[in-house]
């Protein structure tokens, strides 16, 4: 059996016609199902006013329809192609519904398809990944902390942020370089939060190499951001966390969690007598 759906929005201001999806209605002739938001501060933003009549207005249509209706008040004896476009014609207030669009798709296949596609519920999102930028920006964020809180006035500029170092063949960019004509300590930060491609990866592990044949008592650190347990493929990306971080250590890089990185820093520091502590 053919279905429909419709997209429920609201509209604060039905002059200016600007309006915000707040819930899908997907139905039949035989079934009515519909999903709203669950976050509204999205929508209370957007309508600078307080939005717990929308709050009303969703439970109020989530309860008709397990009655089989498509919105409260509604006909059942009339054919739902016609109710429905009747409301989307009429409704002239801040709630209006889309006109409606037929799919092949059952109602529940449907109202799953139309529920992600056109609802931005905060709830619902997937929770942000850091990746290659925020670790590089979290390693320098880490250096720039010590340089401020513990680092004498006059060798405060002594870092550097995106770096070079000169290796055996190449000269490598780090993020955080504590330098004084020449470098004296390395940091490069790398993310398993989200999938590494393997050009960089290898890239990584040729950076420390390089410079590891030049100079072999030269101090490098990767600050590795490790994979979130709750991610969908953790264990493929812990083993590989795992395996990555390994080699670090081999090729002579000294590998820390983020919260290791500052202790580090001042560790190192503390050697040239830089700190003013």
């Amino acid at each position: 059996m053919a279905s429909k759906y419709s997209i429920v929005q609201y509209v604060p201001n039905p002059i200016a016609n600007e309006r915000i999806n707040i819930g899908v209605v997907a139905f039949n002739e035989e079934q009515v199902r519909v999903q709203f938001l669950t976050n509204w501060e999205r929508v209370r933003h957007f309508g600078m006013e307080d939005v717990t009549f929308l709050k009303e207005f969703a439970q109020r249509m989530s309860q008709a329809a397990d009655c089989g209706l498509i919105f409260p008040g509604d006909n059942p004896n009339a054919p739902y192609q016609e109710r429905l476009n009747k409301i989307a014609q009429d409704w002239l207030n801040s709630i209006q519904w889309t006109e409606p669009r037929g799919s092949l798709a059952d109602v529940d296949s449907l109202l799953e398809d139309i529920a992600s596609n056109f609802l931005v519920d905060l709830n619902s999102q997937k929770p942000h990944r850091r990746d290659r930028q925020d670790a590089a920006r979290l390693t320098t964020s880490k250096f720039r902390n010590v340089f401020q809180k513990y680092v004498k006035n006059d060798a405060k500029e002594l870092l550097k942020t995106s770096y070079s170092v000169q290796g055996s063949r190449d000269s490598h960019k780090f993020d955080a370089v504590v330098a004084n004509g020449q470098p004296y300590l390395a940091a490069h930060g790398v993310s398993f939060e989200v999938k590494i491609p393997e050009h960089l990866q290898k890239s990584l592990f040729w950076m420390i190499t390089d410079v590891k044949q030049c100079q072999p008592n030269f101090p490098i650190a990767i600050m590795a951001l490790p994979p979130k347990k709750d991610a969908d493929n953790y264990q493929e990306s812990q083993q590989n966390y795992q395996q990555a971080t390994s080699t670090y250590s081999e090729l002579g890089a000294k590998v820390l969690q983020e919260e290791d990185v500052e202790s580090w820093v001042i560790e190192r520091l503390e050697k040239g007598n830089l700190l003013h502590r």
